[in-house]
């Protein structure tokens, strides 16, 4: 190793030399931090700069959508309103000329409307005694149900200022009227079957097994007369309904009816049938008493008030003037600054027109359901598949033949029912040995026992093929005595959902209907409605189970999708208005129309429903060329006050790209496309650079439209904006999505 060399080892510093070492690196921090400082407050001035440029450019547009605002408003009203007359007058003349086409019919059936008419129609076919046949009875239900249905019509289509009270209370009990003497037919119709049961009775089992019907009613009748005690279940294979026959049954004279209507008659007799809204107890005494009250003490202060504290009120406002400015002088800059600030704060106030002066309405509240636990609520649940009359009878005495003669027992033509409860279900205790030796001496007991057994009847049925079932159905029954339906007395219930068939066990006869949540495809995943042409779009709401498309042309609309639900298939394509779609959709099973106490069911976005109304009628105006949809930004912005959607302008019959939509932002106030995307992390109201505050979605859609777009805005018909108007107000998406 060689020797080290003199001087090349490390030089260790004096203690003068490390105090000017660490001089020079206070001095070199302190020049960064001055650095950094002046970096910073130039950023901070630039960003102050910035913000106060597009803070005097927000005012600016403001401004302007301020100073046009009223013409604005004004020309969507006169769009609106001219839109309304015509509508009104198109409604009259229909209305008219319905009347008129109705005077002139010459079909033999009443007018309804005419209380001479449909009273002599009713006296005349309740008297009727030579059309009681079942064949007569079913031709003649189809006028009666479509009487009920012109009628219904006739309350729903006529506007309030057009119909009396009493003419609404008359029209009402006719339909009750006649549906009481739908029943009465159907019944005695059945009652003339039982009569002749033997003469119908099937060659192989000698029972009567019949069944008949029409589209809407189908009636299906069994009768016991070979008292064959190895029956033990029957199966009208046409309607897929099966039912056991306990052994008490099998040898006595009694027949099983079973009724199935497409019509509901019963549920609208149920207390729970409508919405309960909560009765609002206005304290109108105590704010007259609290009235009469600082009357009387400002009487008493008056005169004091009058000697010594007229120039207080100056002299308080002063000092609270310097008491306040001192106070904001802590937190502010300089008092240039909050100045200058107040100075640009001071255009922002004005006056907002009538319209958006209007009171946001409460929302309403509803009482809660009161009903026992077993009972259905009908604002909750919807019965589908039309009722099931499921009724054990006695068989009436047949006619015999003696020596020729065919002798008769005159009865009254009416059903008579015959009661069966099922035996309540006991645990059978554990046998001990005693009891195990002498089971066989009791074997002839418990064969005399098990005759007049009553377990409970088995049922099967097959879920009607034009009726869409998003879920498996809840059966209950019909409690005359009250009047509701109830969920008690099934048990042992199964669902086979590729057979569509439900099974259970009842503890007695009676009327039955299935049920589904009527909220079961709300809220919402998404929604768009895009332009096919001009008066033409395609409406689509992806609901919580199905997803729906619905075509719009004038004013007619049809399903288009789902195609793959064969429950649906009569629904497909058959253009119709947009009450008829709405209920036929309903009928099928698939609700996704709110209905107004909905939200106490459903978690929705709550909104404006002032603001709401006007956004629908505003996409109404411009669905010929303009495509919405729904936006996640709505149900995440944290005001009712503030709707967001996606909208783009679509002049071609395709889907969009997800760079062509924008988000717009409405209020009672102005309407603004905003700067972000549906698909930032984060909501900003930045507006969209070279775009201007509107007093409404109409008028921003104008102004962003091409020429192309707003020529077909322009040239929309009335009749097409009126449907999209029903359909966006049905569906109510921007709460419900």
């Amino acid at each position: 190793m060689p020797p080290k060399q003199p001087g090349s080892g490390k030089k260790k510093l004096s203690k003068g030399d490390k105090e000017k070492l660490k001089k020079e690196e206070e001095e070199k921090k302190a020049q960064e931090d001055e650095e950094a400082l002046a970096k910073a407050e130039e950023e901070a001035a630039a960003k102050k700069e910035k913000d106060k440029t597009e803070a005097a450019e927000r005012k600016r547009l403001e401004q302007e959508e301020r100073a046009r605002r009223s013409a604005q408003l004004e020309a969507l009203n006169a769009i609106l309103d001219s839109n309304r007359a015509t509508l009104e007058n198109f409604h009259n003349e229909r209305r008219k000329n319905a009347k008129w086409e109705r005077y002139m019919r010459c079909d033999g059936s009443p007018d309804p409307s005419i209380p001479g008419e449909i009273n002599t129609y009713i006296s005349l076919w309740r008297e009727d005694q030579d059309r009681v046949a079942i064949d007569s009875v079913l031709e003649d239900s189809n006028q009666c149900l479509d009487l009920m249905k012109e009628l219904n019509f006739l309350l729903k289509d006529t506007p309030p200022e057009d119909i009396l009270e009493a003419e609404t209370t008359q029209h009402k009990n006719t339909i009750i009227e006649l549906q009481h003497l739908l029943k009465q037919k159907l019944d005695r119709a059945s009652h003339a079957l039982l009569l002749e049961a033997s003469a119908l009775a099937s060659s192989e089992t000698m029972n009567l097994e019949h069944v008949q019907g029409n589209d809407t009613i189908t009636l299906c009748l069994w009768g016991n007369l070979s008292k064959n005690p190895r029956i033990k279940s029957f199966e009208f294979k046409d309607l897929g309904f099966q039912f056991d026959l306990p052994k008490l049954l099998t040898l006595s004279d009694c027949g099983v009816r079973v009724l199935h209507t497409k019509y509901d008659h019963l549920s609208h007799l149920s207390k729970t049938f409508l919405p309960r809204p909560k009765r609002k107890i206005e304290e109108t005494v105590e704010e007259e008493t609290k009235g009469e009250g600082e009357e009387k003490e400002g009487e008493g202060e008056e005169d004091k008030k009058e000697d010594g504290e007229d120039d207080q009120p100056e002299l308080e406002r002063e000092e609270t003037e310097d008491v306040m400015s001192a106070l904001k002088g802590l937190d502010d800059p300089t008092d240039e600054d909050k100045e200058e600030e107040k100075k640009d704060e001071e255009p922002e106030e004005e006056e907002l027109p009538p319209e958006d002066d209007d009171k946001t309405p409460e929302p309403e509240e509803w009482e809660d359901f009161d009903g026992d636990e077993d009972v259905v609520d009908l604002r909750a649940y919807t019965p589908l598949g039309g009722v099931y009359y499921f009724n054990l009878l006695h068989m009436p005495p047949q006619p015999k033949s003696v020596k020729g003669w065919v002798i008769r027992t005159l009865t009254e033509p009416e059903l008579v029912h015959m009661d069966y409860m099922s035996d309540p279900i006991s645990v059978a205790p554990t046998p001990s040995k005693e009891e195990e030796n002498t089971k066989d001496s009791k074997k002839e007991e418990q064969k005399e026992v098990k005759k007049d057994e009553k377990p409970p009847i088995g049922v099967s049925l097959r879920l009607p093929s034009d009726v869409y079932f998003c879920e498996e159905p809840q059966v209950a029954r019909w409690d005359e005595n009250k009047n509701q339906w109830s969920l008690d007395g099934f048990t042992d219930i199964s669902f086979n959902e590729d057979n569509r068939v439900i099974s259970f066990k009842t503890s007695h006869y009676g009327t039955m209907v299935m049920f589904q949540d009527a909220h079961v495809n709300m809220p919402f995943q998404s929604w768009e409605i895009r332009p096919h042409s001009i008066n033409s779009a395609l409406f689509t709401i992806i609901a919580a189970v199905v997803e729906l498309q619905i075509e719009i042309k004038d004013d007619m609309c049809c399903l288009g999708q789902p195609d793959d639900r064969p429950e649906l298939a009569h629904l497909l394509n058959k253009w119709m208005a947009p009450k008829d779609l709405i209920t036929s959709l309903q009928t099928a099973g698939v609700n996704i129309f709110p209905a107004p106490d909905s939200s106490k069911y459903v978690s929705i976005q709550n909104k404006n429903p002032i603001t709401e109304n006007r956004v629908y009628q505003q996409m109404s105006l411009t669905a010929s060329s303009m495509a919405y949809s729904w936006s996640k930004w709505n149900a995440e912005v944290a005001s009712n006050e503030k709707i967001v959607i996606q909208g783009a302008e679509s002049l071609k019959n395709e889907a969009l790209l997800e760079e062509e939509w924008g988000l717009f932002l409405l209020t009672k106030k102005r309407t603004m496309k905003l700067k972000m995307t549906e698909f930032d992390d984060e909501f900003s109201e930045d507006y969209a650079e070279g775009t201007n505050f509107h007093a409404d979605l109409y008028h921003i859609v104008l102004e962003l439209a091409s020429e192309d777009g707003s020529d077909r805005i322009k040239k929309t018909n009335h009749t097409f904006v009126d449907t999209v108007f029903q359909l966006l107000t049905a569906t109510k998406v921007l709460t419900y999505a």
